[in-house]
């Protein structure tokens, strides 16, 4: 009688625990690749994160001077401008600087506090780029004044200056009247015909219309000769 043949004892794998460990196996790998994805993705995230925090942070850097520069400026246009009033020849151009003013300080200039980081920044340099704006409308108009009241105290200096003049002509007149009338020493009419010569120097010095230093030297020159002749007229009959 043949030997029965025993069952075989070796390992294999039934079809099903194949499977199962194949199926295991792909799930561990997709989970692999999703955690390294993630770390990747992470990763990426910080680093925008931290370049939209510096590019914040540069914006922010970049507005402070502009900003307070823009405070200065609208500061002291307003004392200039405070400074011109009823001293304008064309007193449209000190409410031009008036509503230009307004409109610069209107501006916000903190930082903002609402959108992504990324939103701010653009935000900031917009708000920059318009106090730039205002900067240079405020330095426009404020130049405009400047030059109308200069040119209106000129004008106001000029007024002077010519009735300076008319004022010394009367008192060299009035001198030349004694002086031809004979009266008086030696002395008297020596120092008559003298003043009468240093105003007739004075009344001829050249004066440039739209420099108001020399418009002032010129009517100082003309007050001071026209003192000078009264006061020895005055001496002429004394």
């Amino acid at each position: 009688m043949a030997a029965s043949t025993p069952p075989d004892t070796a390992t294999t794998a039934a079809p099903g625990d194949r499977a199962r460990r194949t199926r295991l196996a792909v799930v561990a790998v997709v989970v692999v690749l999703l955690l390294v994805a993630g770390g990747v993705w992470f990763a990426s995230a910080q680093r925008s994160q931290a370049q939209d925090r510096s590019a914040l942070d540069d914006a922010l850097a970049d507005l402070a001077p502009v900003a307070t520069e823009l405070q200065q400026t609208i500061d002291s246009s307003h004392e200039g401008l405070a400074s011109t009033e009823g001293r304008l020849l064309d007193p449209s151009l000190g409410t031009a600087l008036a509503d230009v003013l307004a409109e610069a300080e209107a501006l916000d200039t903190t930082a903002p506090t609402e959108g992504s980081l990324a939103e701010q920044a653009a935000a900031v340099e917009e708000t920059r780029d318009a106090a730039l704006g205002h900067l240079a409308a405020i330095q426009d108009a404020t130049g405009a004044v400047f030059e109308d009241s200069y040119a209106y105290d000129v004008q106001q200096e000029e007024q002077a200056r010519q009735a300076a003049v008319a004022a010394l002509d009367g008192a060299v007149a009035a001198g030349r009247q004694a002086l031809a009338a004979g009266g008086g020493d030696a002395d008297a009419r020596a120092a008559l015909q003298g003043a009468l010569d240093a105003a007739a120097t004075a009344r001829a010095t050249e004066v440039v219309p739209d420099d108001i230093d020399s418009v002032i030297a010129g009517s100082t020159a003309a007050q001071e000769a026209r003192a000078a002749v009264e006061a020895a007229t005055a001496g002429l009959a004394g």
